[in-house]
């Protein structure tokens, strides 16, 4: 089995025990919070979001690239100060326009929430940070167990909160309990490290952001441009909608983030760190991405047409029934989210091949087509047609970016046409049980039954085809079993 499939499994393994967990528990969530405290929840969560990932100037993607470990230390360090500053300085000027903010928003009383802000953007960014680190180290088993312990501490907390007396806070305070476990957790791992530490200066620190500076010249804005098309959806939302809307969407969008978060995250870090070697040893990266291409389009296409065919049956049946409307806008983003989950680990390749210009360009195309859209779905007061327009031009522009980041890492039109119709087609062959099982109104359990086995058939036939997938899940369980 491949060293780059080895460490995939072990993130993603462990990451799914994690997953597992949180789907397990919320549905308990769902049942004590509102729609209306996960609209909340979810306008500040988008704040962090859109702030988080690019406090740092978005150099923590140069903590991979360095042949010497001393050198990403360096670039560590001048990371976590900058994610200090950045979010002192976001809480100050929140702080002035708190007012106009909640007007806007339709969000009175959300300023009881801004304490939390400084907390929630630093642990969140930390997180980040010591993620990257852990991955320059290879230290997977690391970042597995934090995914797994802090699904435990986030959530335990926002349930026991939840029957205390269920509010927003109860979901923001989990959120960065959620994130505090995974930096404690991987700062322990980092202290076996500090030798390396002990070499940085600030002479080697101005070094390295002369060196990588290409990042905050053209990844911080694609950067930011990518995270602000994202999180900004919840505000375009609040401005002309309930926040029960937002919080349909942000279930919506939860549950649609699994994927890429259990799957793509574990991938893309592994295939960035593979990817930077093979560069640095070869000059080129084909192979790789046309592995990683093939494998998610095997986990993720299934998926997304189970979504489409029953989402709100699923939603209906695991959070409740007030949460069927979260499942119509899934079963509409649906398509969107797939070509996203693909993009995500492969929109490594214009950080490893230096080309952060056009990651840069497809975010800012991508933030203009969703105002665009929501505007015009604000105008018509229907958000059921945001949601159409904005799965329309989302799936589009990531298509695109899926086929040109294919392109400039040399994986020919012709694999990837014969890659996805191959999977397309044997998924449409699985499924069809389950549309005869809607056309017919069969019972919500039956459809959910249904829903699961055909779920198993198909992992299992993925499974055993890959036979690097299957060798390395089985020695993944001997490991298990052994301990």
């Amino acid at each position: 089995m491949s060293k780059f499939l080895s460490n995939m499994v072990k993130v993603s393994s462990s990451t799914l025990t994690g997953q597992v967990i949180g789907l397990i528990v919320t549905p308990v969530l769902s049942r004590i919070y509102t729609p209306a405290d996960f609209g909340i929840f979810q306008l500040f969560i988008s704040i962090v979001g859109i702030i988080a990932p690019v406090a740092c100037l978005s150099y923590y993607y140069a903590i991979i690239l360095p042949e010497k470990n001393e050198d990403a230390a360096n670039v560590v360090i001048l990371c976590l100060f900058l994610i200090a500053a950045t979010s002192f300085v976001t809480t100050v000027i929140l702080f002035f326009f708190i007012g106009t903010f909640e007007h806007y928003m339709n969000a009175p009383g959300f300023s009881i929430y801004l304490p939390l802000l400084p907390l929630a953007l630093i642990f969140s960014g930390y997180a980040y940070i010591f993620g990257f680190w852990a991955s320059k180290r290879e230290q997977y088993g690391s970042v597995a167990k934090a995914n797994v312990i802090s699904t435990f501490t986030g959530k335990g907390f926002s349930i026991g909160y939840g029957f205390l007396g269920p509010s927003p806070f109860g979901l923001i305070l989990g959120s960065i309990i959620n994130d505090a476990t995974i930096v404690v957790i991987l700062v322990k791992k980092a202290f076996s490290d500090l030798s390396l530490f002990y070499h940085t200066s600030y002479a080697k620190i101005k070094e390295m952001m002369i060196r990588y500076k290409k990042f905050p010249q053209y990844s911080l804005g694609a950067d930011l441009a990518g995270s602000v098309s994202v999180q900004f959806i919840p505000f375009a939302l609040a401005f002309n909608f309930p926040a029960a809307v937002i919080g349909y969407y942000s279930m919506a969008y939860m549950i649609l983030r699994l994927p890429i978060r259990l799957i793509g995250n574990a991938i893309g870090t592994v295939f960035f760190q593979e990817a930077s070697v093979e560069k640095n040893n070869t000059g080129e990266i084909k192979a790789v991405v046309k592995t990683v291409y093939a494998r998610l389009i095997s986990f993720g296409i299934f998926l997304c047409l189970i979504l489409m065919i029953a989402g709100p049956q699923i939603f209906a049946f695991i959070f409740g029934p007030q949460w069927e409307t979260a499942g119509f806008y899934a079963q509409i983003l649906a398509p969107c989210f797939f070509v996203s989950f693909i993009a995500f680990p492969l929109g490594f390749v214009y950080q490893v091949l230096e080309k952060q210009s056009i990651n840069l360009w497809f975010n800012v195309c991508l933030f203009v087509s969703s105002a665009i859209v929501l505007i015009i779905g604000g105008f018509l007061q229907s958000p059921v047609i945001s949601m159409v327009l904005l799965s329309i031009t989302g799936f589009l522009l990531w298509g695109w970016m899926n086929l040109y980041s294919l392109k400039i890492a040399g994986v020919s039109l012709s694999d990837v046409g014969y890659v996805f119709g191959k999977h397309l087609l044997f998924s449409l062959m699985v499924c069809l049980p389950l549309v005869i099982a809607i056309y017919l109104s069969l019972s919500l359990i039956l459809i959910i039954t249904i829903i699961a086995v055909l779920s198993v058939v198909y992992y299992m036939i993925i499974i055993y085809v890959d036979s690097d997938l299957r060798i390395g899940l089985l020695k993944f369980i001997k490991n298990i079993v052994r301990k």
